[in-house]
C-alpha cells in the first residue's frame, strides 16, 4: 500500500499502481494520471488508485489519523505503508504510532511505516 503526498508524481503512477494499491493526491496531474490507471485497470483489475483531498504542505495528526482511517476502512488491515512525497514528520509518526504502526524507515522518496 502507497500513500502519495506529491502533487506532481503524474509520472510515475502507472508503475507504482500496477504493483500496490495507490492513494494518491488529488491535484490535476494526479487526477489525469489516476484516470489513466483507472482505464487500465480494464485489463490488470489488481490495479487500484483512490484520490484524496490534498491535506496541503503540512498535515496535521488529525489530518494523518483520518486519512489511517480511510485506508484501514477501503483496504483492510495493513501491515506496511510506503509514504511517497513526506518525511516522516511528528504528526504523522504520531498517528501511525496509534494506529498500530511503531517502525519508521525513511525511503529515497519519503519513509516506510511497519507494524512490529
Amino acid at each position: 500500500m502507497a500513500v502519495v503526498l506529491d502533487s506532481n508524481y503524474a509520472s510515475s503512477l502507472g508503475a507504482l499502481a500496477f504493483r500496490t494499491p495507490v492513494w494518491i493526491v488529488d491535484t490535476p496531474p494526479n487526477r489525469a494520471a489516476a484516470e489513466e490507471a483507472w482505464r487500465s485497470a480494464v485489463e490488470w483489475p489488481h490495479i487500484t488508485v483512490t484520490l484524496f483531498r490534498d491535506p496541503g504542505a503540512h498535515p496535521t495528526k488529525d489530518d494523518w489519523r483520518a486519512l489511517i482511517e480511510q485506508l484501514v476502512l477501503h483496504e483492510g488491515a495493513l501491515d506496511t505503508v510506503d509514504v511517497l512525497g513526506s518525511a516522516v514528520t511528528l504528526p504523522s509518526r504520531a498517528a501511525l504510532a496509534e494506529a498500530g504502526f511503531t517502525r519508521f524507515d525513511e525511503t529515497r522518496d519519503g519513509f516506510r511505516a511497519r507494524r512490529a
